[in-house]
């Protein structure tokens, strides 16, 4: 005669199962702000102990732009004509660093976190969630002072920079979707967190950071490589991101192909935000067990 193994109290769910993702979307909402805690709370700790304090969230892309723009806009001269190349830079540097940020921080956000993991239940999400927040608020800064440069040199404020808008919520989508899936590879494998930095390193160099690739692609002898390689370049979502933002705020920058770049920019977000959300989520019951 067999002995009935009995189930959990009516109501009630082990703490391993993972919900349905509707019943998890939902979860996540309702602890948003358990995640805009964590950003703001790491944004403000980060420089709370440099003797600027504060001063430094402002200090810091300065410092970055200032460089690059003497290494490769003075000293190397890859500004290949671009007429205001500091402005050029401050465009691209910012918005492609949001990217490398994010994911990055997304990787290291469980590895970091083990303890709260392990006394706390919560949809785990909302640790790579909270990374992305936490960039997006030094973001903030940093457009602060992009958007100043461009004005002091003379790029004038003017409608088309609300277009910017919809771009940088594409890149956050795109942001958290590459969050999601790195927290859960270094998860598993803790190298991920050593490998991104250079592959981070080799995109900044693929996605037109320091140079404007129209200026460089019709260099090509061969026709059908012209088109490979800016195909190759519009396909790549932080090129895309961050040549549309310098297309609609520089008035010395006109782009080609931006409806291309919007498309590219569009599928690569809402695709990625998918798929890091459901690759993400299918490990939920193993996070903090390693």
């Amino acid at each position: 005669m067999s002995v009935a193994t009995p189930g959990p109290p009516s109501g009630l769910k082990p703490m391993s199962v993972t919900p349905p993702l509707r019943e998890y979307i939902a979860r996540l909402w309702q602890r948003r702000e358990f995640a805009m805690s964590m950003a703001a709370g790491e944004f403000h700790a980060k420089n709370a102990a440099m003797s600027l304090g504060g001063w430094w969230h402002l200090l810091n892309p300065l410092l970055q732009l200032g460089i690059y723009w003497l290494i490769f806009g003075v000293l190397l001269g890859v500004d290949r004509g671009v007429v205001n190349f500091i402005g050029f830079l401050a465009a691209g540097i910012f918005i492609f660093q949001y990217s490398q940020r994010s994911i990055t921080g997304g990787a290291s956000s469980i590895s970091k976190n083990l303890s709260l993991i392990r006394s706390l239940q919560f949809p785990r999400a909302l640790l790579p969630i909270s990374a992305v927040l936490r960039e997006a608020l030094t973001l903030r800064v940093a457009l602060l002072v992009a958007a100043t440069i461009l004005l002091l040199t003379r790029e004038w404020l003017t409608v088309a920079w609300l277009a910017v808008i919809p771009v940088l919520v594409l890149q956050s989508m795109f942001n958290l979707g590459g969050a999601l899936i790195a927290a859960r590879l270094a998860d598993k494998v803790r190298d991920i967190e050593n490998v991104l930095p250079f592959v981070f390193r080799l995109l900044f160099y693929a996605s037109g950071v320091l140079f404007l690739a129209d200026r460089y692609i019709p260099d090509l002898a061969d026709p059908a490589l012209e088109q490979t390689f800016r195909t190759l370049f519009i396909i790549n979502p932080l090129y895309s991101f961050l040549s549309l933002v310098r297309h609609y705020t520089l008035l010395t920058i006109s782009q080609d192909h931006v409806d291309l770049m919007w498309l590219s920019a569009v599928v690569w977000s809402v695709g990625l935000l998918i798929i890091g959300l459901v690759f993400f989520r299918a490990g939920e019951a193993t996070y903090g067990r390693g």
